[in-house]
C-alpha cells in the first residue's frame, strides 16, 4: 500500500476518536426561557414602597404599590407575585386601571397593591413580581412577553419592648366594651354579660393579643371562647361607581370593604359575670400596649375598672336569701303545753298505725303461705295467753282470746269456759 493511502487510511480511524470527546462534554440541548426584563418598549412596571421615614419593624405593615405605563394595546394581562421569604403577603383589593399621563406621554395606567408583613429584624430583599402580557406586534399578532420590578432591599428594625409583653404595631387601634345589664346595679341571682372589642387597623387578626386574665374578690367569672375576624379594607380609587367595581369585588377567603388599603383585624372578649354576695366587688382595667406605626410610638389602650354589685330594693341579699330557703332561718324558742305534747303524741300513732296496717297488706297477702303462717302464729300466741288467764282464774280474759281460734279442742275448752261463766244452758250477753 502506499503512503498515501496508509496516511487516508490513519485519517478516517482517528476522526471519530477526535470528535468523541467533545460530543460528550457537548450539554444537551435544552429550549431557552425567555427571562423577564425589567421593561420593553411601551411597557415598563416598577414597585414603591410606602415609607413613614423611619426603618419598618417586625410585624408592621408594609405597604408596596406594583404600577405599570403601558403605550401599547394590550389583549391579556396576569401579574406574579412570587413566594417571598420573610415575609408575609396580603393582596389589597384589585388591580386598578386607568387613564394617565406620565412624561408627556399618554398611555394606561395599572396599579395594585400589596401588604408586607415582616417576620424578622435585618435587610429582606423584596423579589421581583413579574407581569405577563399578551400584546399586538406591527404586524397585529398576539406575542407574549414579561416584564418585572426591580429586586428591593428592605431595612427592618427589631421591636422596642421588653420580653414577654405582646408586641401589636397598628395604624390605629379601638377598645370598647359593652355590658348586658349596669354592673353597678344587677338583679339578684342574674349573672351579667361583659363584651370588649379590640379593632386594630393595619393587623390581622391572629395579631391580637388573647382575652386579659379578669378575677375579683367576690365574682364567678367565666370566660367564653373569642371570635376573630379580619378583612381587607381597599382605598377607593377614580369615580365612586369605579372604586366600588374595583375596591369591593368578588368575595374571596377574606371580606373586602372600602376604607384606607390594608387589613382590619378584629376581635371579641366575652364573659359571664355573677357575684356572690351582696357586698359590691371591683374588677379591673384592662390595659392593652400597642406600638403606633403612623406616630412612631408606644400606646396604652385602657378600659377603667368596674364595680359590680346589686341592686338595693328595701331589702338585704340575706333577707331575700332566707325567704326563698337558701339559708337556714335561726330557730326561736315556743311554749309547749301538756295538751300540745298529747296531740303530737295521738298524731304520732295514728300515722304508725295506719302506715304499719299499709306495709302489712302489700307485704303479707291474704290466702298466701307467709298469711297462713302469721295466722299460726297469731294462734299460738293466743292460747298461751288463755292458758295464763285461766291459771289466774280469769276465765273472761281467756274467753276472749279463744274467740277466733277454730280447732275441736279450741272449741271444746271455750265451751267449758262459757259454761262456767254463762252456767249449764250455756247463755251468752
Amino acid at each position: 500500500m502506499s503512503p498515501l493511502r496508509l496516511a487516508l487510511v490513519a485519517l478516517v480511524l482517528a476522526a471519530p476518536l477526535a470528535v468523541w470527546p467533545v460530543a460528550a462534554e457537548t450539554p444537551t440541548a435544552r429550549p431557552a426561557v425567555a427571562q423577564p426584563a425589567v421593561a420593553i418598549d411601551g411597557a415598563r412596571l416598577r414597585l414603591e414602597v410606602v415609607s413613614n421615614g423611619r426603618p419598618p419593624m417586625v410585624q408592621e405593615m408594609v405597604l408596596v404599590r406594583v404600577r405599570g405605563f403601558y403605550t401599547i394595546p394590550i389583549a391579556l394581562t396576569k401579574l406574579e407575585v412570587p413566594p417571598m421569604e420573610g415575609f408575609r403577603v396580603l393582596t389589597i383589593g384589585r388591580e386598578h386601571w386607568a387613564e394617565a399621563q406620565e412624561d408627556g406621554i399618554q398611555g394606561r395606567a395599572m396599579e395594585q397593591t400589596l401588604a408586607l408583613f415582616p417576620q424578622a429584624s435585618g435587610r429582606l430583599t423584596i423579589p421581583p413580581i413579574v407581569q405577563h402580557l399578551t400584546v399586538f406586534d406591527t404586524a397585529g399578532k398576539r406575542v407574549e412577553v414579561a416584564i418585572a420590578t426591580a429586586a428591593t432591599t428592605l431595612e427592618v428594625a427589631a421591636p422596642t419592648v421588653a420580653a414577654g409583653t405582646w408586641w401589636l404595631p397598628a395604624r390605629r387601634l379601638t377598645l370598647t366594651e359593652t355590658w348586658s345589664e349596669p354592673p353597678e346595679a344587677l338583679a339578684i341571682g342574674r349573672p351579667v354579660r361583659r363584651t370588649v372589642t379590640l379593632e386594630a387597623e393595619g393587623v390581622t387578626d391572629d395579631q391580637l393579643p388573647p382575652p386579659p386574665k379578669l378575677a375579683a374578690a367576690g365574682l364567678i367569672v367565666f370566660s367564653e371562647a373569642p371570635e376573630r375576624r379580619t378583612v381587607i379594607s381597599a382605598e377607593p380609587k377614580g369615580k365612586k361607581g369605579e372604586a366600588l367595581r374595583q375596591s369591593l369585588p368578588r368575595p374571596g377567603r377574606l371580606a373586602v370593604v372600602e376604607g384606607r388599603d390594608g387589613p382590619i383585624g378584629r376581635i371579641v372578649y366575652s364573659w359571664a359575670v355573677r357575684p356572690v354576695s351582696g357586698a359590691p366587688a371591683e374588677l379591673p382595667e384592662i390595659s392593652i400596649p400597642w406600638f403606633d406605626t403612623e406616630a412612631g410610638e408606644m400606646r396604652m389602650a385602657v378600659l377603667p375598672a368596674r364595680t359590680v354589685a346589686f341592686r338595693q330594693a328595701g331589702r338585704s341579699l340575706e333577707e331575700l336569701e332566707r325567704d326563698i330557703g337558701l339559708t337556714a332561718r335561726p330557730m326561736t324558742p315556743v311554749s309547749r303545753t301538756p295538751g300540745d305534747l298529747a296531740l303530737a303524741a295521738l298524731a304520732f300513732l295514728t300515722a304508725a298505725t295506719a302506715t304499719t296496717a299499709l306495709l302489712r297488706r302489700r307485704l303479707v297477702p291474704a290466702g298466701g303461705p307467709l298469711s297462713r303462717f302469721m295466722g299460726k302464729l297469731r294462734d299460738g300466741w293466743a292460747r298461751r295467753r288463755a292458758r295464763r288467764a285461766l291459771r289466774r282464774g280469769d276465765d273472761a280474759t281467756a274467753w276472749r282470746l279463744t274467740a277466733g281460734l277454730a280447732t275441736p279442742a279450741d272449741v271444746a275448752a271455750r265451751e267449758a269456759i262459757e259454761r262456767r261463766l254463762f252456767g249449764a244452758g250455756g247463755g251468752r250477753p
